[in-house]
């Protein structure tokens, strides 16, 4: 019993920390896309990357 406690707590470990990992991968493109269209853009498109990166990071940043 006490050994199949420890695996299961080995693997919530192991997937919370893939979920931080990903949360941070997730930030960083909602960032890049927000300097990536900054730099050769219609205005449309600029606006439209920037609501698409804002729910991206707000996506992460839910319990």
């Amino acid at each position: 019993m006490e050994s199949n406690e420890r695996l299961l707590r080995h693997e919530l470990k192991n997937a919370q920390q893939e979920t931080t990992a990903l949360k941070g991968l997730v930030k960083r493109a909602a960032d890049k896309l927000d300097q990536v269209v900054e730099e050769d853009c219609s205005d449309a498109s600029v606006i439209d990357a920037h609501r698409t990166a804002e729910r991206l990071r707000r996506a992460v940043d839910q319990p």
